[in-house]
């Protein structure tokens, strides 16, 4: 009987041990994906089909691509949120072709994309075109993007990114009159 006993403490003692270095290796593992998930904001601005000019350079009067990746490892889950693109909405006009999202504000100077939800693990593209406007010297257009909750706090900002645009001449503004391009 006490052969029986000690087996029995000795089998249940090797149980827990083993249950407990079973845990530990659990809990290393989660802390270690823990440290790895993050929210990132990714943006891009390219020439989109509509080089008006067809030089390949973009120029006031054509069309630019703005994209904006959303990457979230986290567990948390983001409804009714809102992406500030931080681009100066008197730079461009004509803004089309609006993709991952239902649409666009452009309430306080800047273009805003209301009411996104970005699910754990999830990653969302949003993307659109717009025209650059004539100016009478050349131009910077940046864009900064910021992630907000429903709270309006903000979760992520990212990299600034811009493009440079050049002029047009009075004779290239002509010539595009004459062909109806403006």
């Amino acid at each position: 009987m006490n052969t029986k006993l000690i087996l029995f403490i000795s089998l249940f003692v090797v149980a827990i041990f083993s249950l407990d270095v079973v845990k530990n290796v659990l809990s290393k593992e989660e802390d270690k994906n823990v440290k790895n998930k993050e929210f990132t904001i990714e943006a891009n601005i390219e020439l989109a089909p509509g080089d008006v000019n067809n030089n390949s350079q973009i120029d006031a009067g054509d069309i630019v691509r703005f994209t904006y990746t959303i990457t979230n490892t986290t567990d948390q889950a983001y409804s009714y949120a809102t992406l500030k693109t931080n681009v100066d909405r008197k730079q461009l006009n004509f803004i089309h072709n609006v993709s991952g999202t239902t649409g666009l504000s452009d309430l306080n100077d800047t273009i805003t994309i209301p009411n996104i939800r970005v699910d754990a693990q999830e990653q969302r593209e949003i993307s659109f075109d717009a025209r650059i406007n004539y100016f009478q010297e050349d131009k910077i257009i940046t864009t900064e993007p910021e992630f907000a909750n429903v709270d309006k706090k903000s979760i992520k900002k990212s990299f600034r990114k811009e493009i440079q645009v050049k002029k047009l001449t009075a004779e290239e503004v002509k010539k595009r009159v004459e062909k109806g391009g403006i």
